[in-house]
């Protein structure tokens, strides 16, 4: 194999690799459980805090065709706290999705009957867009798979680049 070719096959891994950085991500809340009556007050919450979200992502609300449930964002971490219904509300039939435009706190609720209290919220802190600086109110989100596959993503392209100088 000659050296440009090599080059080639290089350049395009590198590429591969970097677009995987960048890329936005949909996040179907609750999993393959789906946006559904959760089984305990912290799955929506536990499923959130394994996740990193970053402006440019979705969120996909899916329900059970059965189940009735919306999606609200409430303005604050009290209205969170207390299950207040604020002034718009989304309907998901079905499926939904948010767009996660800006960084910063973000919360989302169920106001269907008493579903808020019984689980079904969770909030998420969305960080800009990688390579951009954060924003200073948004702490860092923990380690997660998402983080671990960008970093794993940058490492792939770092070590294809070294690969490409010694060829």
């Amino acid at each position: 194999m000659g050296p440009k070719l090599m080059s080639s096959i290089a350049s395009l891994f590198l590429l591969g690799a970097l677009l995987q950085v960048v890329a936005a991500v949909d996040h179907d809340v609750g999993g393959d459980f789906g946006w559904n009556l959760p089984p305990n007050t912290t799955f929506f919450s536990d499923w959130a805090s394994n996740k990193a979200f970053s402006v440019g992502d979705k969120l996909v609300f899916r329900s059970k065709a059965n189940e009735m449930h919306d999606v609200a964002e409430p303005n604050s971490e009290v209205d969170f706290d207390g299950c207040v219904k604020p002034g718009i509300v989304f309907s998901t039939s079905a499926v939904f999705s948010v767009a996660l435009d800006r960084p910063g706190r973000r919360y989302f609720i169920c106001t269907i009957g008493n579903h808020c209290n019984a689980g079904m919220k969770f909030d998420i802190d969305v960080l800009a867009q990688p390579g951009a600086p954060n924003s200073p109110l948004v702490p860092p989100p923990p380690p997660s798979s998402a983080s671990s596959l960008r970093f794993g993503a940058l490492l792939a392209a770092f070590s294809v680049f070294l690969l490409t100088i010694v060829a």
